[in-house]
């Protein structure tokens, strides 16, 4: 072999040497790692912030909901609505669902009386999504 190329197959040992020595490994906590953002879409909860309105023509423990908007956010059988209270006072109530068509998309209604016992104000925010038992 004449010399250039000599050095040439010395240069590509050298490299490959290189390349297989162990490298450090990296090691990246679990917060970071592209898996554990996967499972935190998949466990995503369908939810709306609406308006809770007191009727008359609701039974206590039922619910009127629109029949799109349950269809959207999954609800079937039982709705649960939270309500957020002063400071960091979160109230959850649970109520049976009707499917109302005359219920506008962006309201819940419930029965009057018992709102008033519970302490929510008629037109009041809150998040309304599918009752899950745990």
């Amino acid at each position: 072999m004449s010399k250039p190329e000599e050095k040439k197959s010395e240069e590509v040992e050298r490299e490959s040497k290189v390349e297989s020595e162990p490298q450090p490994k990296l090691i990246i906590p679990s917060f970071l790692r592209p898996d554990m953002f996967r499972k935190e879409e998949k466990r995503e909860r369908k939810e709306r912030r609406l308006r809770v309105r007191r009727s008359k023509n609701v039974d206590e423990g039922k619910a009127r909901i629109n029949p799109e908007l349950a269809q959207e956010l999954e609800i079937k059988d039982k709705v649960e609505i939270v309500v957020v209270g002063g400071g960091s006072r979160e109230r959850r109530y649970v109520f049976d669902v009707i499917l109302d068509v005359n219920v506008p998309k962006n309201e819940v209604w419930c029965n009057e009386n018992e709102l008033k016992r519970l302490g929510i104000a008629d037109n009041t925010m809150a998040t309304v999504r599918a009752f899950r038992s745990s």
